[in-house]
């Protein structure tokens, strides 16, 4: 047999039901948290972040709702500021990517433990990738401190999520899956959880954007968010690479996975006929990426990257960035193919 791999993801606590964040208290208990910090975004995420902390009572030091998209470094610092004067002993991130994001740095320089409660469908509870903005470059990482220890899903929790964050979340979450299919660190099993993740995502995230009430649907993302998630102890490639190099220009992040994803896939899916495959399996057709660019235009979010804020003239900036990295799998990428893709999906 010529197949080889090695498999190594670390141990993490998944709760899973409607009304689930009633729970959180037990969770923090477990963990032997007695001043745990409240991790949010401010407005709909600051007022979900007070629910927590009330319902977390005596075991909650503060509420900390300064959450900011790609975390720069200044919001990094007040977060690790807010920790440490709260004398916090655990964090409980509270909503998206953001509080997710800006509690993981917290714990890579704390190695505090964290319960994530994620509210949309990034997968980013799942993983142990972190990322920091600093001017106009992300930096991304690894670091098992940065795993949520405990991860509660509320499908609840996600039946106010407006049909354009579904959308981009789903969307976002879904690139975890379409990459891993492709990535040099895959298994049989990461193959297996983005496969079914894709899956479900192709028959319930229409669903969700259509129906936000529609608990069962939001529940199947729920599920598929953190299959994707857990995807990502594989390598990254192109496809995360190139969104967060346009994340350290300030572009939404989940929007810009969108709108660039199906112009991966066709770039990549070229080298790699096992991931054509499976995404065809997934969708029912047999061209992926343009299944990927229908999902695109049936939603309602940006289309294209000038309408998320994209300047044509840092084009060449991009490409070089990508190129620099060396990308191999599944087809070697240079400075040409960047910017050819850019110009696509501008």
């Amino acid at each position: 047999m010529s197949v080889s791999f090695t498999h190594d993801v670390p141990p993490q606590r998944v709760v899973f039901a409607p009304g689930a964040v009633a729970q959180i208290g037990e969770e923090a208990e477990r963990l032997k948290l007695s001043r745990a910090l409240v991790v949010a975004t401010p407005g709909s995420g600051g007022r979900l972040g007070k629910t927590v902390v009330e319902l977390l009572g005596v075991r909650a030091a503060a509420l900390h709702a300064q959450a900011v998209i790609h975390v720069p470094k200044s919001v990094a610092e007040a977060g690790l500021a807010a920790a440490r004067a709260a004398n916090a002993d655990g964090l409980v991130a509270v909503g998206g990517g953001s509080a997710i994001g800006l509690a993981k740095i917290i714990a890579r320089d704390t190695a505090l433990p964290i319960i994530a409660v994620p509210t949309t469908y990034s997968g980013s509870e799942a993983t142990t990738i972190f990322g920091i903005t600093d001017g106009a470059r992300k930096t991304t990482g690894r670091d098992v401190k940065v795993l949520p220890r405990t991860v509660i899903y509320d499908p609840d929790l996600t039946l106010g999520l407006p049909p354009a964050v579904s959308a981009a979340s789903g969307m976002n979450a879904m690139a975890h899956c379409v990459e891993s299919f492709w990535a040099d660190g895959r298994t049989p099993m990461s193959l297996a959880l983005a496969s079914e993740a894709m899956r479900r995502f192709a028959n319930h995230l229409p669903a969700v954007v259509a129906d936000g009430a529609d608990r069962d649907a939001r529940g199947e993302c729920l599920i598929a968010a953190w299959l994707s998630g857990t995807v990502l102890s594989v390598s990254n490639g192109l496809q995360h690479k190139l969104a967060h190099v346009l994340g350290g220009l300030g572009l939404p992040h989940a929007e810009a996975h969108a709108i660039i994803l199906p112009h991966v896939t066709r770039f990549n899916l070229q080298a790699a006929p096992d991931a054509k495959t499976r995404l065809a399996e997934a969708f029912g057709s047999a061209d992926p990426a343009d299944a990927l660019a229908s999902f695109l235009k049936k939603f309602p979010i940006p289309q294209r990257l000038r309408d998320i804020g994209f300047d044509a003239g840092k084009v060449d900036f991009v490409a070089g960035e990508i190129a620099a990295q060396a990308i191999k799998s599944p087809r070697p990428v240079s400075a040409a193919d960047v910017r050819e893709l850019l110009n696509e999906a501008y």
